[in-house]
């Protein structure tokens, strides 16, 4: 078992005593799970500075503070379309992703279905799309849209980012585990899919205890409150979350029976018995996991597929590959449908895409990144 992520959260990055205490924090927790025989991928740091007033020199100051502080993951929050200083934010965050290395940030998109259509909602949607452009056009091969996402329904102190956003009283942290092999090993082992959720459960909240205890233990002697786990077993790289589920498949992810496996493994996952935080439910990122890249160079599914399967997963359309000439309608379109299927299926998801530039339809992804793999561009 791998934990991807420790997240902290703060309430403000700008006071150099919650920064400082809170990176002694997460290395208190990293040692500390070491030293229970986890691996420790990454301690992460969640805030929420769009309640105010923010200006792009702010934010460049306070990367190098926590560079100094060895904090390499460190989410801004999320843009509210209702607060007042919503305009000039819009107008900082591409900025905050291409001129910076270790922020993250995100858009609320948290509407009504009859207001998604109204002129005010479809501007912060259009404004939403050209930030995704932006940030295409001014980082290598768009790679900076890793680092950016809307939101629709998430709930605050979601230990993964670009999700995460800080909203509480003070400090506290959430875990993120990896967990996709777990799936992998169980579902390979079993006969049929009703013995390998169950034994996915079993094993799940056995692992989970152990992690909690540990938690538990670290928020009492650093007062620092626990928001949970985020159980989605999340994918990395040849730890594929497309190759585990086929093992409870006739065929290929995408192909049929995919829906059904995908809606029973979230339905397990939010039954877990341990304090759920997050999404809780099942991530598939195409770029971030092998199996997926695979599955969709293949064609066994394509932007509709996971658009089905988001009504019945945890994370929406994520780091999903487009052709580097979509247009802002095009994006804004993508956008509206998976806040219309958030809103009227009341569940948190959550959208990531890359316009790649100078790529169309059809043609290979050149990444050269350790949290990405390869694949080709979808159409749209």
């Amino acid at each position: 078992m791998k934990i991807r992520t420790i997240t902290t959260g703060i309430p403000s990055p700008f006071s150099h005593d919650y920064l400082q205490r809170a990176a002694e924090f997460n290395a208190a927790c990293r040692t500390r799970f070491q030293a229970n025989g986890y691996e420790v991928q990454s301690t992460r740091l969640s805030t929420q500075v769009w309640n105010a007033e923010i200006d792009i020199d702010e934010l460049l100051a306070l990367e190098q503070k926590t560079e100094a502080l060895d904090i390499k993951f460190l989410s801004l929050g999320t843009i509210f379309p209702a607060h007042p200083n919503a305009a000039q934010h819009f107008e900082t965050v591409a900025d905050a992703i291409v001129k910076t290395e270790t922020f993250f940030a995100s858009v609320s998109i948290d509407m009504k279905p009859d207001l998604l259509i109204e002129k005010r909602a479809s501007k912060f949607i259009e404004r939403t799309a050209k930030i995704i452009q932006q940030i295409a056009r001014r980082t290598e091969n768009g790679y900076g849209n890793l680092r950016f996402a809307a939101l629709m329904n998430c709930p605050p102190n979601t230990p993964f980012f670009p999700a995460a956003y800080w909203q509480d009283s003070g400090m506290n942290f959430g875990i993120g585990w990896q967990a996709a092999d777990l799936v992998y090993d169980t579902f390979a082992d079993a006969p049929d899919l009703n013995t390998a959720l169950q034994h996915l459960k079993t094993r799940m909240e056995t692992e989970g205890q152990k992690v909690v205890a540990i938690a538990q233990t670290l928020a009492q002697e650093h007062n620092v409150k626990f928001v949970g786990i985020d159980v989605s077993p999340a994918p990395m790289g040849d730890e594929s979350i497309a190759y585990a589920i086929e093992r409870q498949l006739p065929g290929h992810f995408g192909e049929r029976g995919t829906l059904t496996v995908c809606a029973n493994l979230t339905r397990t996952l939010r039954a877990l018995e341990l304090p759920l935080c997050g999404y809780s439910g099942l991530m598939l990122p195409v770029l971030e996991d092998i199996g997926l890249g695979q599955r969709s160079q293949a064609g066994c599914f394509n932007l509709d597929s996971l658009l089905l399967y988001s009504a019945v997963c945890g994370t929406g359309l994520d780091t999903i590959p487009i052709p580097g000439d979509a247009s802002t309608a095009q994006i804004s379109a993508i956008l509206t449908d998976v806040a219309t299927f958030s809103s009227r299926l009341s569940k948190p998801l959550s959208v990531r895409l890359f316009p790649v530039p100078a790529l169309k339809a059809g043609e290979m992804t050149r990444f050269q990144s350790p949290y990405l793999t390869n694949t080709t561009v979808m159409s749209i």
